[in-house]
């Protein structure tokens, strides 16, 4: 049976750079069956291994020999065009995110935030912000006039002020050997839900007001037994919500399951654990509708589509899968 192009969607896969993949890969859903095809090159850039996408504006890491920095292309009509590449740093962004003006992008290994400038010339270099080296920087998050970075290995979510040219404005503080990694917040901004990826952990706050937060729980993501289980120590990884808001999604590699909680107002009941269908899930997404999750096996077993339940949140059995060797990030282009 045919189905019309409304009915597939289209997705790109960031990867680390290695001799099994090139730079950024396409593939397609079908929202109607749940299977997928491809993947196919898209774009050959070396370990952009975290995709953006704004407005038909692909955002990704660069690497060229001893530099790294960052790239934009401009997908609107199908095929990729270059819009800017910059090379400002040493090692490659492990996470990028984007608005209108600015693409923001953490390094890990660098312990710094650079911030780029859109230009009808390409990328400037707006800001750069040294935090420390080998802090950990893994993630950006955006809240009001704020940036929220998560710095994994210093145990601490630092925070700056955009409206003051980005000044420190506090931190937000861990146990060690904590490692907060990713953080959502709600649609409303009034939750913030942060995953730890040395102690597997779902740390729940109430924003009271801009940056002043009520920690209202810490959840185990793991028993005992998983944690003995595991070949190595567990990683949890990303962070997702249902389009509703009603279940939240956080994926834990070396034990390689999908956690699945139940939301309401801030509270949190783990109702599943399911496989995530290989090795490694580093990056999972839903789609618009939730009625599918896709997940990003880095080290084997590829992109994995499961259909969800919207009502319930469950995880159902595999739709299908494709290769995705070395995919760590995944965006649909759903607009």
């Amino acid at each position: 049976m045919k189905h019309s192009d409304i009915n597939m969607v289209t997705g790109y896969l960031g990867t680390y750079s290695s001799p099994l993949s090139e730079g950024i890969y396409r593939f397609t859903l079908n929202k109607d069956t749940g299977i997928l095809s491809g993947p196919e090159l898209f774009y050959r850039l070396p370990d952009c291994k975290y995709l953006s996408l704004y407005n038909n504006l692909l955002a990704a890491p660069v690497k060229s020999g001893d530099e790294a920095g960052m790239s934009l292309l401009d997908i609107g009509r199908g095929e990729p065009s270059l819009a800017g590449k910059i090379y400002e740093e040493e090692t490659t962004a492990c996470f990028v995110t984007q608005d209108g003006d600015f693409i923001y992008s953490a390094n890990y290994h660098q312990g710094i935030v650079l911030i780029y400038k859109k230009t009808d010339g390409g990328l400037i270099l707006y800001k750069r912000i040294d935090i420390a080296p080998g802090a950990g920087c893994h993630q950006i998050l955006l809240h009001e006039h704020y940036m929220l970075v998560p710095c994994l290995l210093k145990d601490e979510i630092r925070i700056f002020d955009r409206s003051r040219d980005y000044c420190p404005a506090g931190s937000i503080f861990f146990q060690s050997g904590t490692g907060p990694r990713h953080g959502i917040f709600s649609k409303d901004h009034r939750y913030l839900f942060v995953v730890s990826e040395l102690s597997n952990e779902l740390y729940v706050y109430r924003v009271e007001s801009g940056i002043r937060m009520t920690m209202l729980s810490v959840t185990p993501l793991l028993t005992q037994e998983q944690t003995k289980q595991s070949l190595q120590s567990p990683a949890s990884a990303a962070i997702r919500f249902s389009p509703d808001e009603r279940h939240l999604y956080v994926s834990t590699r070396f034990t390689e399951i999908i956690s699945v909680f139940q939301v309401q107002e801030g509270q949190v009941q783990l109702i599943q654990q399911t496989g995530s269908g290989g090795i490694h899930p580093r990056d999972f997404v839903l789609t618009e509708n939730g009625a599918y999750l896709l997940a990003a096996n880095r080290t084997e077993g590829g992109l994995v589509c499961f259909p969800v339940d919207p009502d319930s949140g469950m995880i159902g059995p595999e739709c299908s899968r494709i290769p995705a060797p070395e995919a760590v990030s995944i965006v649909l282009n759903e607009a």
